[in-house]
């Protein structure tokens, strides 16, 4: 068996000029050649199908000579199959073994096509510095090489390369080995001809064949259609020929090289990458390609899968494939698995490990030049990290003087490379030299600078590549976690002064400030520094110091918590912007002085408990933030900070300003009631004890985890216990650590679980075998093998599936247990049930939900898989419900037989059919809420349709129900329009639809004029509350939101200049308010304005109640009236000024005029004590006035004081309120006193009655009649009833009044309701007593209807 190789093309050589081994092969290459001494025939298959080798057949330059008795291809193909002759044995020409291509596709259909002829040698492999394949064991021919069979095929064509290349018996097989000759031979119909070589080494010793090779021939003959031949060829080569039809020749020789081959080893080389194609779905891939060849494959196991982020798809790191069997299934499954690789492999990911992180800079160059350069014209991808920051290693120390650093790899930190293979390794060598370069070259310094200053130089990754460029040096950074200030900078040794002199000028070009923030609360109970460092960590907490970062453009370097000075230093460019910095954390500091902060000492057993039992509880309830400080601080205090409740914590300001005495009480009360929750929350439980614990460490995470699973029944309040283990990794020592009775507890349950798992590790070796049916295996090992190791996990067993066969490895009762749960399992999944659902791909996205979030909630709730076809739309959202992996093949597949309408359920029959029904509802829900529409807005109306933080965009949304998106800036189109997407129902959608085509109408419609109007009479425009204004809007068919007519009328700013209005809106709109001011304005122009002297007490009668006389006097001359302020002092004070057209003018003068002429008075003297009660709170008076036109003044005298309205102790609510409680009864309260209030006051009071002589007389006559009821109030009780909810008293009143003025009328008392509401006031009742009783009565009965028709 020739070993494989590029065959010599050359088969004339001279021999001259060749050394003496090159004679010895050319003479052992002719002693191979042999001459047939049996024809072979073209069968009738391959007259109707010509082998492929025909094809390189016909390209040979001596394809056109004749073969055989002088006859051509042409014409040898145009005889009849019964004529064709045969050549004489002695004509033949010699020919050399042609070795059997086990890629043919038509010789192996299974297998797949082969190497094309015109290949001279295999390309070495990418991934690794390995050789393609070796044998390790099987014997080796006297040269120590070896060998393959050769193979002769009648079918196709043979391989340069000369080995296992099926040869044609009717054609010329191309370039043979030297000194040999290839037969011409004749097709016979009906036979076919191959055959095979073999070395002595090869053959099974005689002692271990059961047959010798004749009798072994025989047996093969007599039960085969075909017939094989021996023959000896030389150096000892045996020569295998089979004859006869060609599925039965071609079993026949695998049958024979099976039964007298010896058993050879191959190991193959494949990169880790493509494991899973060889190994295929459940196996199938290398389950076929031993079934076809007769090898056995193995692959090592994947014991240890590749943790994130390790070189799983690193084409540089390899495994060896083990074949083994005969010579020929060795070399054809060899073969299979090599056509894999190069399947797999026509791009490579290569990962350079071996590269120090200092270089990568000055491999990339500056702004990664030297990779574009690299990558320029090719299909290849470098990625070189970017390195400034050192995580896992520090740079090397510099070197002593004529010494080089040392630089080492870096362990987690490649450079990695993807692309065409041999692209990727000319990168690869390129990058490898000019690291060898580097050696050589770099060298380093090492410089102590502020970490403050540290991110002026790090500006950002651009800064450091100018940095490069400028210096030819690079700057290497320590880690924030490393309390270090040592910067690198690496560089040529030419260069590296200048590197080194440009970082310090970078550093130092930024100014500092530091501010000490303990000297500011010097008195602090726990010390200045204490409460600086709680500070600290609670502006950070709440992202105080990124914020002033932000807004400062400046850099804070806070102190560590290390028990250091607690400075904070500021690092800005500009000196002003680090003087308002300084200010600004000045106010934080004092905003927050030590009555603010509380800290609680507790053991720091209990800190996480608490933090996680109390934290939110006290944030929400108490205003108070609890931090618990971190694992490295050592501390035993955690931090209380009050902040006070918040409505909505996002909008949250930290205070600047420092607190006022009173928010001092609200610090200490909220901070002390939090300490008392967090000592309550550990009553009863400051009992500690620390109990040693034995267990081998061997053990370790399994007790962890017992330790877990016994602790997670426990009580919310009650903390856990921890277990601690030595730090020697083979210490056998450990600790228990929490309240004492469950450390007891627990510390003999690990005992006894320790003395379990010693009796079970007697047991690990058993091993419990069953079948499992192989179409469930794929469910039984779960998505990337979640399945099976929670069964592992469960049981504490190991669990190995393979070829539909299950072994668990472990104690027995263990795997007797896992063993009853898996074969219940399996049960389970043959009551599985498949439906198909048609699907419109357009639903998948709504359906799958957010990261597949509803399609996963299905799946666990109903314990079934859902498959969705794989689509470039749905590719992000159906990650989730991926097939699940296995161990042969962890990656998902495409599914060729689904179509994409297609949605798979498969589960458990009851579960499968319930999320069948769930999905079609859930379609139909999605059918129906998934309407859309699109509403064409101009992109500028954006604003006003979203409002102001989205409040009008929101609003529609509530008012339609619909969904809507807006696009942003760039979704404009080169008309300045944009498109809106509505969905939701037909009804939401036709709704948001309707109302944005309003707006969109109404703002395309929309223009913008201008008038100018002389600015005196903006504020006559505007009117009194915006009353004409409104009104000229209104009547021009605007809109009659007050909110709108700023935006449609835009009067200039008092402080700018000019007198221009703006009005936007619809065009008819703008007209007629346009029109409306040009006719305000010229009326104005004409208007004249009079000054009439009118009495100071008579203003009121112009003015009114509210204003109502004097704006229905405005409306109804049109005209503007001024009336003088009460600080007016002198003539100005009687002047009224009225302004207008004349005519205007001169009617509403008359009109005031005669307002305020004399008329006759009358004057009532009445006692003052009887005032408020003649008056009835002036109710009296209003009725003179609305039913006789009689007004009621007092002259110069001031009307007495208002009698208490309640007895002492219930006024103004100094007695306690009644408690708002179920019981109507206990819901108010009511007193009783005899007599009616009267103020202690003497002599009269004049009341001056002002009208015509007859009303005054009617006047008089109600007024003498109310005051002897007065008078009569003595012998009258007065009846104060308290309620709790002052907002009930309209339900008192009743609309307008009716409700009180019933029950005065019913009960003939005298009622008063208190005014605005007033908390503690009391509702007064005067009269008889049982008349004040029955109107209490009443006054419940309406107070508690009214509360329940509100509800």
């Amino acid at each position: 068996m020739a070993h494989e190789g590029p065959s010599n093309d050359g088969a004339s050589t001279s021999s001259g000029g060749l050394t003496a081994a090159e004679r010895l092969r050319q003479k052992h290459e002719a002693e191979t050649a042999h001459n047939p001494t049996v024809e072979d025939t073209i069968d009738e298959e391959d007259l109707a199908h010509p082998p492929p080798s025909m094809l390189h057949a016909a390209k040979e330059p001596d394809s056109s000579d004749s073969i055989g008795n002088g006859m051509s291809t042409k014409v040898m193909g145009k005889q009849k199959a019964s004529e064709e002759p045969s050549p004489p044995p002695s004509s033949r020409k010699e020919k050399a073994a042609a070795p059997l291509n086990t890629k043919s596709e038509e010789a192996f259909p299974s297998l797949g096509s082969g190497l094309k002829a015109n290949t001279t040698s295999q390309a070495p492999l990418a991934w690794g510095s390995k050789k393609p394949s070796s044998i390790h064991a099987g014997p080796t021919d006297q040269a120590g090489s070896l060998h393959s069979p050769d193979l002769h095929s009648s079918r196709a064509s043979a391989p340069t390369s000369g080995v296992l290349g099926p040869a044609s018996s009717n054609a010329p097989l191309g370039p043979t080995p030297q000194g040999l000759t290839m037969p011409h031979q004749m097709p016979m119909p009906g036979k076919h001809y191959e055959q095979i070589q073999f070395a002595p080494s090869q053959i099974l010793p005689r002692n271990q064949l059961k047959k010798t090779l004749p009798e072994t021939l025989r047996d093969f003959n007599k039960r085969s259609k075909a017939k094989v031949d021996m023959r000896t060829a030389g150096n000892g080569h045996i020569i295998f020929e089979g004859r006869g039809p060609v599925d039965a020749t071609r079993q026949v020789l695998k049958d024979l090289a099976k039964e007298i081959g010896s058993k050879q080893q191959v190991k193959v080389p494949i990169p880790v990458s493509v494991r899973p194609f060889v190994i295929g779905k459940q196996g199938a891939v290398i389950q076929g390609i031993q079934s076809r060849t007769g090898a056995k494959v193995q692959l090592p196991k994947n014991d240890a899968p590749l943790p994130p982020g390790s070189l799983e798809d690193d084409d540089s790191r390899t495994i060896d494939v083990s074949i083994e069997g005969d010579a020929v299934a060795a070399e054809m499954a060899r073969r299979e698995i090599e056509s894999i690789i190069n399947k797999r492999t026509s791009t490579v990911n290569l990962r350079l490990k071996e590269i120090p992180a200092e270089f990568f800079p000055f491999l990339a160059g500056p702004h990664d030049a030297h990779v574009r350069a690299l990558e320029e014209g090719k299909d290849l991808q470098i990625q070189i990290p970017h390195f400034h920051t050192w995580s896992d290693q520090a740079p090397p120390q510099p070197p002593s003087a004529g010494f080089e650093p040392q630089f080492l790899p870096s362990p987690s930190s490649h450079i990695r490379i993807a692309g065409e293979r041999l692209a990727a390794q000319e990168a690869r060598g390129e990058l490898e030299r000019r690291v060898e370069l580097l050696r050589r070259q770099i060298t380093l310094r090492q410089m102590q600078i502020e970490r403050g200053r540290h991110q002026f130089i790090l500006d950002n990754d651009n800064s450091l590549h100018d940095f490069l460029q400028e210096t030819g040096c690079a700057i290497v950074f320590p880690p924030a976690t490393e309390d270090t200030e040592t910067l690198t900078i690496t560089g040529p040794l030419d260069r590296i002064e200048s590197g080194t002199d440009k970082a310090m000028d970078l550093a130092l070009a930024m100014q500092m400030s530091r501010i000490d923030i303990a000297r500011q609360h010097a008195r602090a109970p726990l010390g200045p520094q204490a409460h600086a460092l709680a500070l600290t960590r609670y502006l950070q907490h709440r992202q105080a110091v990124q914020q002033l970062e932000r807004q400062y453009n400046a850099h804070i370097a806070l102190p560590s918590n290390n028990g250091g000075r607690p400075d904070w230093e500021i690092y800005v460019k500009d000196g002003k912007n680090g003087m308002r910095a300084k200010q600004d954390i000045l106010a934080l500091v004092n905003a927050h002085p030590p009555a603010r902060i509380k800290h609680v000492q507790l053991d720091p057993f209990f800190h996480q408990h608490v933090h996680q039992q109390s934290a939110r509880d006290l944030e929400q309830k108490l205003g108070v933030v609890m931090l618990k400080p971190e694992a490295d601080e050592g501390s035993d205090h955690i931090i209380l900070v009050y902040e006070g409740i918040a409505d909505d914590p996002s909008a949250r300001e930290l205070p600047r300003q420092p607190p006022s005495p009173n928010e001092f009480a609200v610090f200490e009360r909220a901070l002390h009631e939090a300490q008392e929750h967090v000592l309550n929350l550990l009553a009863g439980q400051q009992d500690l004890r620390t109990a040693p614990i034995t267990s081998p460490a061997k053990f370790r995470d399994r007790l962890r985890k017992y330790v877990e699973r016994e602790q997670q029944a426990l009580p919310a309040r009650q903390p856990p216990v921890q277990v601690s283990f030595d730090s020697h990794p083979t210490a056998d020592g450990g600790h228990l650590r929490g309240p004492s009775g469950a450390v007891e507890e627990l510390a003999s349950k690990i005992a006894a679980f320790i003395a379990s798992e010693e009796r079970d590790e007697l047991e690990r070796g058993h091993v419990t075998s069953f079948e499992f049916p192989q179409k469930h295996i794929s469910h039984l090992i779960g998505r990337k093998g979640e399945t099976v190791n929670k069964y592992r996990e469960e049981y504490d067993v190991d669990i190995e599936v393979k070829d539909g066969k299950v072994d668990i490895i472990g104690p027995k009762a263990k795997a007797d247990a896992a063993r009853a749960k898996i074969i219940a399992f399996g049960k389970q999944l043959d009551d599985e049930s498949t439906h198909v659902l048609k699907i419109h791909p357009k639903y998948h996205r709504e359906i799958i939900g957010a990261r597949g979030s509803q399609v996963n909630h299905l799946q666990d709730k109903y314990n079934v898989r859902v498959q969705f076809p794989r689509s470039a739309s749905s590719a992000e959202d159906d990650k989730s419900v991926a097939d699940e992996g296995t161990e042969a093949n962890g990656t998902r597949h495409r599914r060729p037989n689904q179509g994409p309408d297609e949605v798979i359920v498969k589960g458990p029959s009851k579960g499968a059919n319930a999320a069948k029904e769930e999905l079609l509802s859930l379609l139909q829900w999605t059918i129906d809420n998934s309407q859309t529409a699109v509403v064409s807005v101009a992109q500028k109306q954006l604003p006003s349709l979203i409002g102001s933080g989205g409040q009008e965009m929101e609003a529609i949304r509530l008012e339609t129900g619909a969904q809507i998106d807006i696009p942003g800036k760039e979704g404009a189109d080169a008309s300045g329009r944009v498109q809106i997407q509505l969905k939701g129902t037909k009804k939401q959608v036709a709704d948001a639809k309707a109302v944005f085509e309003q707006r969109s109408k109404a703002f395309d419609d929309t223009v913008t004029r201008s008038i100018d109007i002389d600015r005196q009479y903006h504020r006559t425009i505007i009117g009194s509350g915006g009353a004409n204004l409104r009104n000229i809007i209104i009547a021009a068919g605007g809109s009659d939101d007050r909110r709108q007519h700023a935006k449609t009328v835009r009067f200039p700013h008092h402080e700018s200049e000019g007198d221009t209005i703006q009005v936007t809106g619809e065009k008819g709109v703008v007209d007629k308010i346009i029109t409306a001011l040009e006719s305000f304005a010229s009326q104005k122009a004409g208007q004249t304005t009079i000054m009439l002297d009118v009495a100071p007490e008579k203003h009121r009668l112009l003015i009114g109640r509210g204003g109502e006389t004097r704006k229905a006097l405005e409306s109804q001359f049109n005209v503007e009236i001024n009336i003088p302020r009460i600080s007016e002092q002198g003539s100005a004070r009687s002047q009224v000024k009225i302004s207008g057209q004349p005519a205007d003018v001169e009617a509403a003068q008359a009109r005031i005029l005669d307002m305020i002429k004399d008329v006759p008075e009358e004057t009532v003297q009445i006692p003052r004590q009887y005032h408020h009660a003649v008056s009835d709170n002036g109710q009296l008076f209003r009725r003179l006035r609305n039913q006789h036109s009689v007004t009621v003044d007092h002259g110069d005298q001031r009307p007495p004081r208002k009698p208490s309205m309640a007895p002492q102790g219930q006024m103004n609510g100094s007695a306690s309120m009644p408690l708002i409680t179920d019981d109507p009864d206990s819901a108010h309260s009511f007193s009783l006193v005899e007599g009616a209030p009267l103020p202690a006051e003497e002599g009269d009071i004049p009341w001056i009655l002002k009208g015509s002589p007859e009303n005054t007389a009617k006047a008089r006559a109600e007024i003498e009649k109310a005051l002897k009821a007065a008078e009569k109030q003595g012998s009258q009780v007065t009846g104060y009833l308290t309620l709790p909810d002052p907002r009930t008293y309209r339900f008192i009143i009743g609309h307008g009044g009716s409700k009180i003025n019933e029950m005065r009328k019913q009960t003939g008392c005298k009622i008063t309701v208190p005014r605005g509401q007033t908390a503690g006031g009391a509702v007064e009742i005067v009269g008889d007593r049982h008349g004040v009783e029955e109107a209490r009565d009443l006054i419940l009965q309406a107070v508690n209807g009214g509360g329940r028709r509100q509800e």
